[in-house]
């Protein structure tokens, strides 16, 4: 890929740059197409000279090293695995700009934002091969479903002792998943009630967002009095739309409707710009770009109220634990045709998944 031009979604990027070592590519494809080559070239003659097969740290030393030395010129990553007789396996991740990192995992490219909340939650040391080729498998499926400029065919490399096993998954092999954007205070409760079992779920500017919430609760309450019913949640999502669609140029704001009446039941819908869709669930702010493949993964329909409870905890707490503009404090909205319940959750009652800031490789 260079720049906004797509070369081909379905190309392979696994490189073999030796016997057991191999690079995952990402950037702009010439540039990570000339990297690799230099970077075989200088195993295989390391090679020959030591007369012995090159150590994985080896490699990725030498792709950082390409990498820092032209990080003006080159735009383009690299995750660096394999085994060696020394360490075993392993895996590294080498940054555009020349940063070598070891981690117990890696991603990379333009379908990883999608995809870090599902790979903390279900990365676990010490899996089997079986467990590791289902965890990537999975995670590209999520990658490539949100993506659109990563293909639709899964390329694997297991390298270990015995050696090399490449494995193509074609995307009517892959598994199936669901299908379907200034910071004030980080622990806001971003969940506002615009009438008794209707609420909203506040992105993007929060001065914009909170002024359409009351507006949309004021016409709410005299549309209520007007008919003499409770208002259903879809007549407030309308409103959400039409002000949204009036004001797009003025306002920056998204919200998330969702609530219960008596003619629908329990309905979520997103709206964007004047953009009005029903959906079986929905995620918006700047935290959600991470958990996309979290979400699409562990959505199922007809969840119990306790599952559906965990479900949303689990996704916030994926969520701040990506993102520096979202709070570590979870507020949690259940509503059906009986009550309203609210929690607040605090950061030590908040489930914790894998953290590379905690977890040493």
């Amino acid at each position: 890929m260079g720049g906004s031009y797509v070369s081909s979604k379905v190309i392979n990027k696994l490189v073999q740059v030796h016997d057991r070592i191999y690079c995952c590519m990402s950037g702009s494809l010439a540039d990570a197409q000339a990297i690799t080559r230099a970077a075989k070239f200088q195993l295989a003659f390391h090679s020959i000279q030591m007369e012995e097969p090159p150590l994985v740290k080896a490699a990725a030393s030498i792709m950082q090293e390409l990498c820092y030395k032209h990080k003006e010129e080159l735009s383009a990553g690299f995750i660096t695995a394999g085994w060696d007789r020394k360490q075993g396996a392993q895996v590294y991740s080498v940054s555009m700009g020349g940063m070598l990192v070891s981690q117990p995992f890696t991603i990379g490219g333009s379908g990883s934002t999608y995809i870090y909340g599902y790979v903390d939650a279900k990365y676990k040391p010490g899996m089997t091969r079986d467990q590791c080729q289902t965890f990537a498998t999975n995670a590209l499926t999520l990658a490539m479903g949100r993506d659109n400029v990563s293909g639709g065919v899964a390329h694997l490399a297991v390298i270990s002792e015995k050696g090399v096993e490449h494995i193509v998954i074609p995307g009517d092999k892959l598994p199936k998943f669901n299908d379907n954007e200034a910071v004030v205070n980080r622990v806001m409760n971003k969940l506002y009630p615009v009438h008794d079992k209707i609420y909203c779920a506040l992105s993007g500017s929060a001065a914009d967002a909170q002024t359409m919430a009351e507006i949309i609760n004021y016409h709410l309450d005299v549309h209520s009095i007007e008919v003499g019913e409770d208002p259903l949640v879809r007549s407030a999502a309308t409103l959400v739309k039409n002000i949204s669609y009036k004001y797009k140029e003025e306002m920056s704001a998204h919200l998330i409707v969702g609530g219960w009446d008596r003619k629908a039941g329990g309905q979520v819908y997103a709206t964007l710009n004047g953009i009005l869709t029903r959906q079986p669930f929905a995620v918006g702010g700047s935290g959600s770009f991470y958990i996309y493949g979290f979400v699409d993964a562990e959505y199922k329909a007809e969840m119990t109220r306790e599952e559906c409870q965990e479900f949303v905890i689990n996704s916030l707490s994926l969520a701040m634990s990506r993102d520096g503009s979202s709070g570590g404090v979870a507020y949690l909205i259940t509503i059906d045709g009986e009550t309203v319940e609210e929690k607040c959750i605090l950061p030590n009652e908040l489930p914790t998944f894998y953290d590379p800031d905690t977890i040493e490789p």
